[in-house]
């Protein structure tokens, strides 16, 4: 399962790096893609539960490409109008075409559920990735690029001084109802891992003052390793242990992207304050 893993990352890390690298285009294109993709793992999770959740997929893909689009564009309004574009235009599909069921609990998933499933889906997904496209356009020169990889950095550095760390160290569960295997242990070692990498980044690419950029790392850590545990909480809720197979060793896109989701959004937030 190790060398899946590793062989999976030495593939995907420089391919994605490079997307993002090469320009806003190819970054807003990554991003849709990915969004895609996630958002379908949502569903087909969503559909496959005992919940037997009734997506209106159709309208949840489109949605959740056009966040790219909004973010390429510069326009946080047009994301917002995205939202309630998905709640409206789920809502008579939810209405007439979605069945009652009755899950083993005794809960009724009826239009209402399905429409939530419906809008929340692409907005858990696509709108932190459209962010990432509108961070990636919304500067001059080559500072974007470092906002983006300082989200990429401080994403991949909780997950893996999370998961050495835990390997090696862990003896106090985290979570255990939610995510068994994680520890304490692995959670300080990520922490540190991505708060170094987020210092590093911060400090010599971006000209961020040490007393932000210690602050932030620790936080955007702690935002991947939440990232993490409520997909965690999601595919347990779902009755699943993954969002999908596309990636040996590690599952589906949704569980490789789920802390990056949230790194990104903590992200956004703390440029419009910074800036």
């Amino acid at each position: 399962m190790l060398g899946a893993r590793v062989a999976s990352a030495a593939v995907l890390i420089p391919v994605v790096l490079l997307l993002l690298w090469w320009g806003p285009e190819t970054t807003a294109i990554t991003a849709a893609v990915a969004a895609i993709i996630g958002t379908h793992e949502f569903y087909a999770m969503a559909v496959r539960s005992s919940f037997r959740f009734r997506p209106f997929e159709i309208a949840g893909y489109a949605g959740t490409a056009a966040f790219s689009l909004a973010g390429y564009y510069r326009s946080p309004a047009l994301m917002l109008a995205i939202v309630v574009a998905l709640a409206l235009v789920n809502l008579p599909f939810s209405l007439l075409f979605s069945g009652k069921e009755v899950t083993p609990s005794g809960v009724k998933t009826g239009p209402g559920f399905n429409w939530l499933i419906s809008v929340f889906g692409p907005v858990y997904v696509g709108l932190p990735l459209g962010l990432v496209a509108l961070i990636r356009h919304d500067f001059n020169g080559k500072e974007a690029i470092w906002w983006v990889v300082l989200i990429c950095l401080g994403t991949w550095g909780a997950d893996t001084g999370g998961y050495f760390f835990g390997r090696f160290f862990g003896k106090h569960k985290l979570a255990p109802k939610i995510s068994p295997k994680k520890t304490i242990e692995g959670a300080i070692g990520g922490i540190i891992v991505a708060t170094i990498g987020v210092v590093l980044v911060g400090s010599l690419a971006l000209s961020i003052p040490l007393y932000w950029t210690i602050p932030l790392g620790i936080v955007l850590s702690i935002a991947s390793i939440l990232g993490d545990l409520f997909e965690s909480w999601m595919k347990r809720r779902f009755d699943t242990k993954d969002s999908g197979k596309l990636i040996p060793g590690h599952g589906g896109l949704l569980d490789r992207i789920d802390s990056f989701l949230a790194v990104s959004l903590v992200t956004y937030i703390f440029i419009l304050f910074y800036y």
